[in-house]
């Protein structure tokens, strides 16, 4: 790797000297350029550059060495990358790495470094009531809150119901530019489907009402009878109050119907997977009759998904699906999903059913459903999820790329930094930080 800084007009590196005429320092000027990099952007334009400007917490510029290197003045710092891999920041769509960090021995200082240091610069906490909320704005405002959080408020847990306490908000307020409110989140069902929560008029009420009022509606949703359930109300919702920028979100869907498949893509819903998700569990300890019948091809369908009009967006459910080894957290990397997504090859490590591996998505389809994708998942497309002039910073540098490393080899790709708002929250490469 090469780094690059100035002594007056002279550009020095750990190469030859290039003598570059700068520019006077203006205050559009980038406070570092980043170069001679492999960045896959997610921009659909754009998809492959070399170079990335950041400026006050944002992206200036995006393109190739020669456009972007036009744009330094003498206050600007050159980072050479040396062919390191540069990615919009990951985005964590549903977890808990903040809220029940605590069951793996993780206080939130600890959840926070363990989230950027595999990657993600973005999570959405799927459990925050009054108390939650508190602490994370506690966080905010000491500046401890080194991620982005998006918060998902509960209105019950299991049987016990907590009201409509979210008229109580605004939807989708942000505290800051590390704290916004998601939404809201309905439990539907529980044990793999044994257990039903709601009766359907009762969800109706909650829904049409959080619908109403401009929520998104996010809503755990295991077995198919309860995605039919939460199709209804969102069905009924949409009839008596037409939205178009609902983007509710069905979460976890790990048995689904061809119908069902189709409903989502009529209601414009999301779909939030977890690619961990043991496949052999969800078809034996959970839907053991849907085996017996041969009805496989019900469960966990990433593919047909992405394949859809669904918009499909991916998480690690962290702490939930991950293994602790003493005060360790070894999984919920952003690579270890992408590889799970990939593999179908669940954290225990045992090797998929035929059936699972006709699920199975590409390199590009895993990569999206944790950068761009999972950005719509929050109506943060336009300042996350990808990498374009105007959007925040948030920028992860691999040790190599995910494209062209060979399937294998994804779980030994290192983080070698995570900036958050341009700022290094994460560093195992000083030369980058």
């Amino acid at each position: 790797m090469r780094l690059s800084w100035r002594l007056g007009g002279v550009v020095v590196g750990c190469g030859a000297l290039l003598l570059l005429p700068l520019a006077a320092t203006s205050p559009d000027a980038p406070e570092v350029i980043y170069r001679s990099g492999v960045v896959l952007t997610m921009e659909d334009g754009q998809p492959r550059a070399e170079a990335v400007a950041v400026r006050n917490g944002r992206i200036l510029a995006v393109g190739g060495d020669g456009e972007v290197l036009a744009l330094r003045e003498r206050s600007t710092r050159v980072v050479d990358l040396g062919g390191r891999t540069v990615l919009p920041g990951f985005i964590d769509s549903h977890a808990h790495w903040i809220g029940d960090g605590s069951m793996v021995g993780y206080n939130a200082d600890l959840a926070i470094d363990a989230a950027l240091s595999r990657g993600w610069t973005s999570i959405n906490e799927q459990f925050v009531n009054y108390q939650r909320l508190a602490d994370l704005r506690a966080l905010d405002a000491a500046g401890e809150l080194r991620l982005r959080v998006n918060a998902y408020l509960p209105v019950n847990f299991e049987d016990e119901k907590f009201g409509q306490w979210f008229r109580g908000f605004e939807p989708r307020h942000a505290y800051s530019p590390h704290l916004r409110l998601g939404g809201i989140k309905l439990f539907l069902d529980h044990d793999w489907g044994t257990r039903f929560h709601w009766e359907q008029g009762e969800l109706d009420e909650y829904v049409l009402s959080a619908h109403r009022l401009g929520w998104q509606v996010t809503a755990h949703a295991i077995s198919a009878q309860a995605l039919d359930q939460y199709l209804t109300a969102v069905t009924r919702a949409q009839a008596a109050y037409p939205r178009s920028d609902a983007r509710h979100r069905a979460e976890h869907v790990i048995q689904l119907r061809d119908d069902q498949l189709v409903r989502m893509g009529e209601l414009g819903m999301i779909a939030s997977i977890q690619p961990g998700i043991p496949g052999d569990l969800a078809a034996e300890a959970g839907f053991p009759e849907l085996v017996a019948r041969g009805r496989t091809s019900w469960i966990a369908r990433w593919r047909d998904l992405v394949d859809s009009n669904v918009r499909t967006i991916g998480s690690t459910d962290t702490p939930w699906l991950v293994l602790a080894v003493g005060n360790q957290m070894p999984h919920g990397s952003a690579l270890e999903a992408i590889h799970q997504a990939m593999t179908r090859q669940s954290p225990q490590g045992r090797r998929p059913e035929d059936w699972q591996l006709t699920q199975r998505l590409t390199v590009d389809q895993a990569i999206r459903l944790f950068t761009i994708d999972a950005a719509f998942g929050t109506f943060e497309e336009n300042v996350k999820g990808s990498l374009a002039p105007g959007k925040y910073a948030d920028i992860v540098f691999l040790s190599d790329s995910p494209l062209t490393a060979p399937v294998d080899s994804l779980l030994d790709i290192k983080v070698l930094a995570t900036l958050v708002g341009g700022r290094a929250e994460y560093c195992a490469d000083a030369t980058l930080c």
